[in-house]
């Protein structure tokens, strides 16, 4: 899915000279050939993954539709109170969780992304008078996402 958003905003900051900070987590692999082909003959635990996304898309269809509707008139109650599970970690669990990934050092890759982005934000919060990011409905509005876990070590939160 094409994050819009994200490409208004990336082309107005551009366009204002404003830096781009991306939080990333890094990985460097040795013999990059020799991981695929091993990566190649793992065999993943996908099925949750595939499950949640084929019941995704046969059920929330409703649900995304409400989501979008609400997110567009910015109802943050009505977001709020729609169910939503998003199986990307299901996904990633099914690549994160080989001994491969395990062996490469990835398997905390979610928690290393997590902790990449809270540090990247921090450090902007703190070195600039202005700081702006774009993040998914889920981590503004949930209780373990990345507003709650700033407002958990201090800083000042206007909810959404």
């Amino acid at each position: 899915m094409e994050n819009v958003a994200a490409g208004v905003v990336e082309k107005a900051a551009r366009r204002a000279g404003v830096p781009m900070v991306p939080a990333q987590a890094k990985l460097v692999i040795d013999d990059p050939k020799a991981v695929l082909k091993e990566f190649n003959s793992v065999t993943l635990a996908d099925t949750e993954c595939f499950a949640g996304t084929m019941a995704r898309i046969e059920t929330d269809l409703g649900n995304m539709r409400a989501r979008a509707n609400a997110w567009a008139v910015g109802d943050i109650e009505a977001l709020r109170a729609l169910p939503f599970r998003n199986q990307y970690a299901d996904c990633l669990g099914a690549v994160t969780g080989t001994g491969l990934a395990r062996r490469l050092g990835i398997d905390d890759l979610l928690a290393r992304a997590d902790q990449a982005w809270m540090d990247a934000a921090e450090d902007a919060l703190a070195n600039n008078a202005v700081t702006f990011a774009t993040l998914p409905m889920g981590q503004l509005l949930s209780d373990d996402g990345y507003l709650a876990r700033l407002r958990a070590k201090g800083y000042a939160i206007e909810a959404p």
